[in-house]
């Protein structure tokens, strides 16, 4: 009798620490992507990329090395910067300021395109057709 006592009070203590409102979830780690130049010149810095609930990941990045206010198209790609493929992910223009600084505001990307098999690319001018100036590798 003593040991069924015993047994129905732990049963009860864990239930209660299951059920407990004081477990947070862990804060995500991001993950910084360095990005450069595909040429002798052009622009360089960082992207980063924080998973969060579900199936989306937030991506933000700063760069420098640009011309001088300038706007260019910005991609998710399929393949590497090595091989570039087609866009998976088109993100919105950005525009260098006149010191030839440009930031993407934290974007929300889905998780499947921001892994291994794809980079984040740079292009010259405000179309994708135009040349890569930068890019990062997101595997």
């Amino acid at each position: 009798m003593q040991r069924l006592i015993v047994v129905s009070l732990a049963l009860t203590a864990l239930g209660a620490v299951a059920c407990s409102d004081s477990t947070t979830a862990p804060t995500p780690t991001p993950r910084t992507i360095s990005v450069t130049p595909t040429g002798t010149f052009g622009p360089s810095g960082t992207v980063t990329i924080t998973n969060v609930s579900g199936s989306s990941s937030n991506l933000s990045a700063t760069l420098i090395g640009f011309d001088a206010s300038t706007d260019h198209s910005v991609a998710i790609v399929t393949g590497s910067c090595a091989a570039p493929g087609a866009p998976a992910v088109t993100l919105a223009n950005i525009s260098a300021n006149s010191s030839g600084q440009a930031t993407i505001a934290s974007t929300s990307v889905p998780d499947v395109d921001v892994g291994s098999g794809y980079a984040i690319v740079f292009y010259g001018t405000t179309s994708t057709t135009s040349d890569v100036i930068a890019c990062g590798d997101l595997s």
